[in-house]
């Protein structure tokens, strides 16, 4: 299990938590108060959509809206592209780039919200997704390994400053990406493109979760084609997995996805909890039910959306232009 590769680290980044390895600097912030229960990113702040996300929370039936960030019109300008909150709500991860940075060019930091304090956790090198462990203890996130001729991401552990980095997986030719921690950090789940091209969801280290269907047609800019699963997260009883699986590739070049779900121990088919020709972005699930971003590109429309995964009943706690490219939503910890 994933705890059990790591333990001989995780002893020593306990104390490597508290200091920081690099130099860190202060930027406008405040944490989010205590109504709020989710975080997400959108470039709503502007009249005009397109402008660089910045980082939001807000509260259970989304009538309090809260502006957590405020660099989007610095110099460099910031633009969130995910974040992964820590246990204590007022710490995350984000991966954020710049608007007229080139496609893929990320950059990793670890934020302090309360003390407005931040930091890059790995300067110069491109990080694709990143979670924060449960206890607060560690963050799993992807990136393809420096001095290798490979292209191919590996899953990496470290503390949350960046120290005692460790390469889960090493493969070649094998892509890990999106990993997410299960509530007790113990283990991951993550999804993984084989040499087929076609992405599948897999517990740590390379326990098939989904079968899924065979490759069909690219989505343009991306790594998937039809028939491709992506971005799973766990269950809070740590069962079952919701994910995403691309079914089209139209609406505005964003992909149609299905959202869904399957056992950890794939003891049954995948279960759709939402369809239609619609993109609905990665998940996050909570007591609270499964968040979503979901697009209609036709319509300009993004709502996010909260599904119950027993009765289907949706809630949409936000509406917004689809030119603002509101994502990455995660609820805070304790919801």
């Amino acid at each position: 299990m994933l705890r059990r590769v790591c333990v001989a680290a995780s002893i020593a980044l306990a104390a490597a938590c508290s200091s920081n390895s690099a130099n860190p600097f202060t930027t406008p912030t405040k944490a989010p108060s205590a109504n709020a229960v989710l975080l997400f990113a959108t470039g709503s702040w502007a009249a005009d959509p397109g402008q660089p996300r910045e980082l939001f929370a807000l509260n259970a039936d989304g009538t309090q809206l809260e502006r957590l960030t405020n660099c989007a019109q610095a110099s460099p300008a910031c633009d969130f592209v995910q974040l992964a909150p820590s246990p204590d709500r007022n710490r995350l991860a984000a991966i954020r780039t710049q608007p007229d940075a080139a496609a893929g060019a990320t950059t990793l930091y670890f934020m302090d919200l309360a003390r407005g304090v931040e930091q890059v956790i790995f300067a110069n090198r491109r990080v694709g997704a990143v979670d924060y462990s449960p206890d607060g203890s560690f963050i799993l996130y992807t990136a393809i390994p420096t001095g290798t001729q490979t292209t191919a991401e590996d899953l990496f552990y470290a503390s949350p400053d960046g120290t005692g980095e460790q390469n889960l997986t090493n493969t070649a030719d094998f892509r890990e990406r999106s990993p997410r921690v299960d509530p007790l950090a113990t283990t991951a789940t993550y999804e993984g493109i084989d040499s087929t091209g076609v992405g599948r969801i897999y517990l740590f280290s390379q326990t098939r979760v989904t079968t899924g269907p065979a490759g069909g047609a690219a989505l343009p800019d991306t790594p998937y084609v039809v028939g491709a699963d992506a971005d799973p997260v766990f269950s809070p009883d740590e069962k079952t997995v919701a994910f995403r699986r691309l079914t089209g590739v139209g609406n505005g070049g964003l992909g149609t996805w299905d959202l869904m779900s399957a056992p950890v121990d794939a003891s049954s088919s995948p279960k759709v909890l939402a369809t239609g020709p619609l993109y609905r972005g990665a998940p996050d699930w909570s007591a609270k039910g499964i968040v979503f971003v979901e697009t209609d590109a036709a319509a300009d429309r993004s709502d996010l959306v909260v599904l119950s995964p027993d009765t289907a009943t949706r809630t949409v706690l936000r509406s917004e232009p689809a030119g603002y490219r509101m994502g990455s939503p995660r609820w805070l910890p304790g919801i």
